[in-house]
């Protein structure tokens, strides 16, 4: 580094000496960049290949028409060939840096695979040499993958990292890097092109990986793990699941490929002719063996499709040696300014093509003027071809395994199991963190974070917050004041404490609740809670990662008159197994008393108007006792999770979810008068279907035995809030329908701007379409029906002129249509319900919703 940043002065001072060893230095490393442009217009030339003359070398123009090479194996010559136009090649020097323009003129020749149509080229299948190529590929992939092998077994070793780039003196000089300029120590130089970075973050892993064919099995057996991270902060395990979903493996054999959570159509997809146009770019000579370079480009550039080269043998095999691929500029992905992929393979002794060289790196489009860049590595070392192994290898369903002490191996570990050797300043990112985590400054920095993006403050051993829950109001409670936290690691990794307590100044009453959560083996997975509380809620509704009392969820539309208080005592224990299956087991006390407009004494209630509300005294004299014991069965095939400080987000794949819930009621226990049995199986499953996005299936079914007044019968997931809510019925009342029995369908097609890029001008916002539906249909029996049994149930609530605003459910319909990606953080949705028009509190079956949801 040093040597080339003054490589002039020494070329000065040392000329003679060292004449012959500079010059060889200066050879090692080409590097080229510029733009491609039609001849006659000047117009810049996208998804252009540019390529060292007879090598495998290069890259393909991006959509503005520029591009860029490095390389320690440049030829003389560097040539710019695509379809129409007559290829150009330019001679360079090589081991300099060079800036060019090439100028393609338009063919003036009839090509087999294009028909002339006046002055324009128009690309077609049908004829078309370089589609009857692929189509001979994607006919023998079954018989090239790697999946062709009976037993697979290899060494592992993979490293991600994460730099900040263009450090410049102007940033480094900012006020708010005033108290950090211990990190410019760490600042390095590129060796390709002369541009200063910062790592910030990377991440190791090794790993011993088993593949079996038959039944088909692959597992991975991670040794060690080595990050950078702020666990104090953040969940280092959380981070890491994030970064294994943003880089999941490539397989170029695949449909599908995953890349930072989308899903892009593979060059060698059964869809590929259809989505990609191809043609015959060059033949190589390497090595000795013959290949056909084989340019591809999307037939729609705002599709999730790569631009890029495949080099296909030219024997019967017809596999791919080497992609060099990267996305289209246009396409719609957000915080990301460029992505390149490069793999290549090797022959088998059986025949089949295996990785062996795998690469991804991103170019991340941030705020601000520094851009970061992260890069994954794989190598692959040891690998053992055809050798069976015990059935215990492949036994669990699980296809990662971690042993108990990954994340505390020593440097000797690291040292025997890195296959490359980590640079100075690789090397230099674990210290740095170490260090910045000690800055009062960054405590300080870290801390309103914090409090911003979770609501919590610590306090030494105790976290307090949420601020968003500080203040709220709502009808019942009136204004409603609240205070709380909770016991953070630095009060004990084992035991955790969480408590507040919150006064209604309309109600006139205190809420508290108070949680103990032991873990065993300090694993957070594997738990007993004891819970306490008394607090009020919405019936029916149900928010995911949000309080209830979120000061945001305070604008209601309608009334919010139908609550009702619980006092809960429950006990429980969590489990979550490694083979992607959590159960959970508890005992649960409960008692219910009407809020609002709410009455639990049997018989109809009758009020003067919408806020004539239930007494305290009357609400202390209608109470619901229950005692219960339930079980919860979740069982996720290699689910993983995001997991932050105070929540976890599942990353869902292929595998449908399965959630079965059981409770039971006892009668004369706790002086609990009601005995049933409720019983619910829900399936949710996440599909993609590329180019046309993914769609996410819910069914639900429910079903209560035994008689029970309305309050303990199934209350659908209702929203009055303003925001767009997932799982609930987004123009439902609260406690507007009711049921014993019930069977659920939601149904939400993501089309990730299939049908918005298609559109001109709207394609430039890069929108994304949504559609949803969601259907509800069931009943309340006789037994349950408090029309039926009016002395011994209670009756539904009525509004002043007598209607029932509470009913039996009969079927329920709701449908939208959302624009999402709005500013990349926003979602709007226009809802319609079909169905019970003229129930009271329904102004309109139409209605806007909108919702913040940050994605790439």
């Amino acid at each position: 580094m040093i040597i080339q940043k003054h490589l002039k002065f020494l070329l000065l001072s040392t000329l003679l000496l060292f004449q012959t060893s500079l010059l060889v230095h200066a050879q090692s490393i080409t590097r080229i960049w510029g733009t491609v442009e039609d001849a006659d217009t000047g117009e810049p030339l996208p998804f252009v290949n540019i390529s060292f003359a007879g090598t495998t070398l290069g890259t393909v123009s991006s959509s503005e028409g520029k591009f860029y090479i490095e390389t320690e194996n440049a030829t003389s010559n560097l040539k710019a060939s695509f379809i129409g136009y007559e290829p150009q090649i330019i001679a360079i020097t090589v081991g300099e840096s060079h800036r060019l323009t090439f100028k393609l003129k338009e063919t003036s020749m009839e090509l087999e695979d294009v028909v002339v149509e006046g002055t324009k080229l128009r690309y077609r299948n049908k004829g078309n040499p370089a589609v009857a190529l692929m189509k001979k590929v994607i006919e023998h992939r079954e018989e090239n993958r790697t999946e062709n092998l009976d037993f697979l077994e290899y060494d592992k070793y993979e490293k991600v990292e994460f730099d900040f780039n263009n450090i410049t003196e102007k940033f480094r000089q900012k006020k708010i890097m005033k108290n950090f300029q211990l990190v410019f120590d760490y600042v390095d130089t590129s060796e390709v092109n002369g541009k200063t970075y910062l790592p910030i973050f990377i991440r190791e892993t090794s790993s011993k990986v088993y593949y079996r064919k038959s039944p088909q099995k692959e597992i991975e057996y991670r040794k060690g793990q080595k990050m950078t991270g702020f666990h104090d902060y953040l969940n280092n395990q959380g981070i890491s699941m994030l970064i294994d979903k943003m880089y999941q493996e490539v397989d170029i054999y695949d449909n599908n490929i995953n890349v930072l959570t989308q899903k892009f159509v593979s060059p060698i997809s059964g869809l590929a002719p259809v989505t990609y146009k191809y043609y015959i770019a060059d033949t190589l000579d390497i090595d000795g063996e013959k290949l056909y370079k084989l340019a591809f480009q999307p037939r729609n550039e705002n599709n999730l499709a790569f631009v890029g080269n495949l080099f296909i043998t030219t024997d019967s095999a017809y596999a791919v040696r080497k992609v060099s691929m990267r996305i289209s500029h246009k396409i719609n992905l957000n915080y990301v300014n460029d992505l390149f992929i490069d793999q290549e393979f090797e022959k088998t002794e059986a025949g089949s093509y295996i990785i062996k060289v795998d690469k991804i790196s991103i170019d991340f489009d941030i705020p601000g003027k520094l851009d970061m860049y992260g890069k994954r590595t794989v190598s692959f070392k040891d690998r053992v071809y055809n050798q069976p192994r015990e059935d215990s290898i492949y036994a669990d369903l699980q296809n990662i395994i971690e042993e108990p002490d990954v994340r505390k191996k020593d440097d000797q570990f690291w040292e025997e199991a890195r296959h490359m050797e980590l640079s100075k300043s690789e090397k230099g990112v674990y210290e740095m963190v170490e260090e910045v985590k000690e800055l009062p400054a960054f405590k300080r920095m870290m801390d309103i974070l914090f409090l911003v993006a979770v609501g919590y403050k610590d306090f030494g051993p105790i976290s307090v917050g949420p601020v968003n829950t500080f203040y709220s109001w709502n009808n019942v409670e009136g204004f409603r004041a609240r205070i709380g936290g909770q016991t953070n690691n630095n009060f004990s990794e084992k035991f955790q404490i969480k408590a507040y307590g919150a006064y209604g100044f309309k109600d006139e009453e205190w809420k508290y609740s108070t949680e103990f959560l032991y873990f065993r083996n300090k694993n957070p997975l594997d738990a007993f809670k004891l819970t306490y509380q008394d607090e009020i809620r919405n019936p029916g509704e149900e928010l995911m990662f949000v309080q209830e009392d979120n000061f945001l969820l305070s604008f209601k539309r309608g009334v919010n008159n139908k609550q009702i208080y619980n006092k809960k005592i429950q006990f429980e224990y969590m489990k979550e197994l490694k083979n992607g299956i959590s159960y959970t087991v508890g005992i649960k006390k409960l008692d219910m008393r009407p809020g609002g407009i709410l009455s639990f004494a049997p018989g109809v209630r009758n009020i003067d108007d919408e806020f004539d509300f239930i007494s305290k005294e009357e609400r202390d004299a209608q109470v619901l006792k229950t005692s219960e014991v339930n079980l919860t069965l979740r069982i996720a095939p290699n689910e993983q999770y995001y997991e932050g400080i105070q929540f976890r987000v599942p990353i869902y794949n292929k595998y449908p979810i399965f959630t079965f819930k059981y409770d039971k009621g006892f009668e004369n226990v706790f002086d609990s008068p009601y005995s049933y049995d409720k019983f619910s199986l829900g399936i949710f499953k996440r599909t993609y279907v590329p180019p046309f996005g993914y769609f996410d299936t819910e069914v639900e079914g429910n079903k209560i035995w035994g008689q029970v007044p309305y309050a303990l019968l199934n209350v659908p997931r209702a929203n009055q809030t303003y925001s767009y809510q997932i799982r609930s019925y987004n123009l439902m009342n609260f406690l507007e329908f009711t049921s014993d029995r019930f069977v659920s369908l939601q149904y939400a097609h993501y089309f990730n701007g299939y049908i918005l890029n298609k559109i001109p001008v709207i394609k430039k916002l890069k929108w994304r379409s949504i559609i949803t539906f969601k259907g509800l249909i069931g009943d309340v029996s006789d037994l349950n029906n408090p029309d039926l049994h009016p002395d011994i149930l209670p009756g539904y609530p009525v509004d002043p002129d007598g209607n029932p605003v509470t009913s039996a459910l009969d079927h329920y319909l709701e449908t939208s249509i959302g624009i999402g990606n709005i500013f990349k953080i926003f979602r709007v949705d226009l809802v319609k319900r079909w169905t019970q028009l003229d129930q009271p509190g329904i102004a309109s079956g139409y209605n806007i919703r909108g919702r913040f949801k940050i994605e790439f």
